[in-house]
């Protein structure tokens, strides 16, 4: 995920209801049709009525697990894309218990939050720092990031349908259509923002869960992507679950380092 969490949004009750059944079945030669182009004020209310109608229900969790297989462009110095991965495993009780793990082909990182302490570990290192952060795992979001430059895996999970979403940035809506995501029916839609634009589809049938994301930066030259394709499961077993970091023999704590803040916005 990009270092900004530009993309959730959250809209008021008033625009069209029942999404679900407003996206009909298109024809697969629809992507070619100029009318995607167009964005229309109804098209867009639907488009955002989408994503409130999932921002809803995802509030509405009181526990899931959410895995997601992540591939990113990274940029050389030369300005070349190269395309690397990534898998994600995060585990949450709400309002205040994360667990979260990535891993790369070098290297895991390991979240934990118990409500009251946020640690980060790094186990093939055996480095971890811990800090008091006493508060909901939607503040922590975004204090971390604010105040140790922080990035909570897959952060806009918790921050949509709330008041630190970025409605107000979406300058166009669309609906792209019916697309499948491993075997799973979702609709389809794109949304462009100043700096970013992105896709996302949703599952269909009445479980509105986000399946797969796709955002390009636009304020670099390069524009790199970052796509997560997610698997959920929203009634776990997460008795066993451990969400206090308990340092292995060996392992080293060094401190968060707190984000400078420049006075002169320079």
């Amino acid at each position: 995920m990009p270092k900004k969490n530009a993309i959730g949004l959250l809209l008021s009750a008033g625009l069209i209801a029942g999404c679900s059944s407003v996206v009909a079945d298109k024809p697969s030669n629809d992507t070619q049709n100029p009318r995607l182009t167009e964005n229309s004020m109804e098209e867009r209310a639907t488009a955002l009525q989408a994503m409130y109608e999932m921002s809803s229900y995802l509030r509405s969790l009181k526990k899931f697990t959410v895995k997601a297989d992540v591939s990113f462009d990274e940029v050389l110095a030369n300005r070349q894309k190269v395309l690397l991965s990534k898998t994600v495993d995060i585990r949450v009780e709400m309002p205040s218990k994360l667990w979260a793990k990535t891993s790369t082909q070098y290297t895991q990182r390991e979240f934990y939050f118990d409500g009251q302490t946020f640690s980060l570990y790094t186990p093939s290192l055996g480095y971890y720092a811990s800090v008091d952060m006493p508060m909901t795992i939607g503040q922590l979001v975004i204090q971390a990031n604010k105040d140790y430059d922080v990035e909570i895996p897959i952060a806009d999970l918790f921050l949509w349908g709330t008041k630190a979403d970025s409605s107000a940035y979406v300058n166009e809506a669309i609906i792209i259509g019916v697309d499948q995501v491993n075997g799973v029916k979702c609709n389809q839609f794109a949304f462009r923002e100043p700096e970013i634009d992105w896709q996302i589809c949703i599952q269909r049938d009445g479980t509105p869960l986000p399946l797969k994301l796709v955002i390009t930066e636009k304020d670099i030259a390069t524009q790199p992507q970052h796509i997560s394709v997610l698997t959920w499961n929203t009634a776990p077993d997460l008795s066993a679950q451990n969400y206090t970091f308990k340092a292995h023999e060996g392992d080293q704590k060094i401190n968060f380092r707190k984000v400078k803040i420049d006075m002169q916005g320079k």
